[in-house]
């Protein structure tokens, strides 16, 4: 059959959007990024669990990635101040341009829900695994999710995750950079003030985060511990905290049941043991 080139001009047009379409005639990325994961609580530096052959151990999240700086624990409080530490698994993908940073906290949902979560930030995307939250407030349920945008504009939510900040544990003695001759003459006094609290937590570190010792104690109102655990050699310098853990909640979103604890950790100070 013969085309005239009168119908060949009616068919240029169909021609060109066949072959057009599809992300490889194009070039151009139409592949959403994967689903971001955010990390839950998994614990805190201090827990005392059982291993699969029955032994006990103590968990110390310092130590995950010899990263002394970073705790590795998921969404959890920050010492620095009354932040949220949100956190999230590496992300595969290797075009991801940026992250949006969203919160939402249980009143919000609960007065509006559906316009109840807002991006509270947005961050480039560098390799990093973690986002501080500097304007949490104390006793809220938070919640959180991310949206991952590649550089072709797809993006792709994660799921979501919480925690519920408490007041600060308010450190008496010692004082930071205090010197003792024997580390059994250390008395660690602290209060709580303000939020109500389950427990508490004496922690001990070495100068590189390493756990030399804890001592978790109910809230009875009296808070002074003498330390009591291994010698510590002349010329150490150690570095304590004490972390206060408060009720956690069980609250639905969207039909989606969530477990919230809830916690905090004082600032740090540091003992030097006189050579």
């Amino acid at each position: 059959m013969k085309i005239s080139f009168l119908m060949l001009l009616m068919l240029i047009p169909f021609i060109i959007i066949l072959g057009c379409t599809g992300e490889e005639s194009l070039g151009v990325d139409t592949q959403a990024p994967n689903k971001p994961l955010l990390v839950p609580h998994l614990g805190d530096t201090g827990d005392v669990f059982q291993d699969y052959q029955g032994n006990l151990d103590t968990l110390n999240f310092y130590n995950t990635y010899n990263n002394i700086n970073f705790e590795n624990n998921g969404i959890d409080a920050v010492m620095e101040g009354d932040w949220i530490k949100v956190q999230w698994f590496r992300l595969e993908d290797s075009d991801i341009d940026y992250l949006k940073i969203f919160r939402f906290s249980a009143q919000d949902y609960y007065a509006d829900t559906l316009n109840f979560a807002q991006i509270i930030d947005t961050v480039n995307y560098e390799e990093q695994i973690y986002y501080e939250d500097r304007t949490s407030t104390i006793d809220k349920n938070y919640f959180y999710f991310i949206e991952a945008i590649d550089n072709a504009g797809n993006s792709t939510l994660s799921d979501t995750t919480g925690y519920k900040l408490i007041d600060k544990p308010y450190l008496i003695s010692p004082a930071d950079n205090s010197s003792y001759q024997n580390i059994s003459e250390v008395d660690f006094e602290w209060q709580q003030v303000g939020s109500i609290a389950m427990q508490h937590r004496v922690l001990v570190f070495d100068e590189n985060r390493k756990l030399i010792w804890q001592q978790t104690v109910l809230d009875t109102g009296s808070f002074n511990v003498t330390y009591d655990g291994p010698p510590i050699d002349p010329g150490s310098v150690l570095i304590w905290r004490v972390d206060s853990f408060g009720w956690n909640s069980e609250i639905t979103i969207e039909g989606n049941y969530y477990f919230i604890e809830s916690g905090a950790e004082s600032i740090e100070r540091y003992i030097f043991i006189d050579e």
